[in-house]
């Protein structure tokens, strides 16, 4: 498979060039993230045209070039599953391409399976097998081997042709509005998290008062800065069960720190110090400095309700040959329910009654929940078996 091999930064601007004129660049990233805290990018595949290239960034260097390429609004952008290759464009240059399509998530809206992975994708729509012999290969080593070349290429190849197959198919289902409207959305969240320090993502943290909260975060960026330092993953200068238990107990005492489960190890020793002075900077700090409690969680969960209206959604999907993944979740669906039971926080705008998901779910769970339809078990289709029942006073009986 003939292809340009970018090793130096010479090379990148003649690409870059080259490709200037191009509309449609489909682009891929191999990387390795185990071991670090940010992953190491090792290869950017690139199919653009009659182009196919890969460029070699442990050699290059610096790749601003390429990435200010996808992101001058000039070019339509392909990718599968695009958060890793955007956050490495975004850390590189702090923007995001303008036109970005993403064959994942486009493929969620024309069937009930998301996310899917490249290979799956292929078969479903082109009907195209690729072998995934090297999708576990150590990428920083050099030079690559002739598989590795064959792999890396192929997982750009058919990009192009799979966005136009994908993009006909939404056109046809009057679906791309839908699409475009999502992945507005999506990229919005994504500059969003990357900007974002993560402490809330924490697991089990929905019920922290704010006081627990804070030396949660303090904690939480003094785990992160010495991790970066170190060049390795967070979880491993300190878990994140350990940071919330931390926040829990509350106490910046090193013998009472000591004794939480998990921190019995042979360099603990040599943490607790900081460990203590995190939770004294959190304890000090005055009230107004503290943050609020989650507002997902500070509303009643109406569990059964919500668990009635998820299947109802669930079931919408699978009429529409829709993901319900991609449509939303059980939160959502609990959002939803508060909202209409006059319990959510103002702030909070449940995502079924917006945009497109309004359109699909949100509109029938609104009717459902309201007494306007009602639904009925349908036993001869056990496979899809809730049926809506608009007409109350004539209710169908199969």
């Amino acid at each position: 498979m003939s292809h340009h091999y970018i090793s130096n930064a010479i090379e990148l601007r003649n690409l870059v060039s080259q490709l200037k004129d191009i509309p449609v660049i489909a682009y891929d990233t191999e990387f390795i993230s185990e071991d670090r805290y940010y992953p190491q990018l090792c290869l950017v595949q690139v199919a653009a045209g009659k182009i196919q290239a890969l460029i070699d960034p442990l050699s290059v260097g610096n790749l601003d070039a390429f990435w200010e390429l996808l992101c001058d609004g000039q070019h339509k952008i392909v990718v599968h599953a695009c958060r890793s290759e955007m956050e490495f464009c975004y850390r590189a240059i702090h923007r995001l391409p303008a036109k970005l399509f993403d064959v994942q998530v486009a493929a969620g809206f024309l069937c009930h399976d998301y996310p899917s992975g490249y290979g799956t994708l292929l078969e479903r729509f082109l009907k195209i097998s690729l072998p995934k012999a090297e999708s576990r290969t150590v990428w920083n080593k050099r030079p690559l081997t002739s598989l590795q070349v064959e792999y890396a290429l192929g997982d750009v190849d058919h990009l192009e042709k799979l966005s136009e197959t994908l993009q006909t198919q939404l056109v046809a289902n009057k679906r791309l509005h839908w699409y475009t409207e999502e992945m507005e959305r999506i990229k919005q969240f994504l500059q969003t998290s990357f900007e974002t320090p993560r402490w809330r993502s924490l697991p089990k943290i929905a019920g922290l008062k704010p006081r627990e909260l804070v030396i949660l975060r303090e904690v939480w960026f003094w785990r992160e800065n010495i991790a970066k330092k170190r060049n390795m993953p967070a979880s491993r200068v300190l878990r994140d069960d350990l940071v919330v238990e931390l926040a829990r107990r509350g106490t910046s005492d090193e013998k009472r720190i000591a004794a939480v489960r998990g921190l019995q190890r042979s360099d603990a020793s040599k943490i607790l110090p900081e460990i203590s002075a995190a939770v004294s900077r959190a304890l000090a700090m005055p009230q107004e400095e503290w943050p609020p409690p989650s507002d997902r969680y500070s509303f009643p969960q109406y569990s059964v309700i919500s668990q009635i209206l998820y299947a109802a959604l669930c079931s919408i999907c699978k009429q529409n040959t829709i993901s319900p993944i991609l449509v939303g979740g059980p939160g959502d669906v609990r959002e939803l329910v508060a909202a209409e039971l006059g319990t959510l926080p103002p702030e909070i705008k449940p995502r079924l009654w917006e945009g497109w998901r309004a359109e699909l779910v949100g509109s029938l769970l609104d009717d459902l929940l309201n007494g306007r339809i009602a639904i009925q078990l349908k036993r001869n289709n056990p496979e899809n078996p809730l049926f809506f029942v608009k007409d109350l006073t004539n209710p169908p009986l199969s």
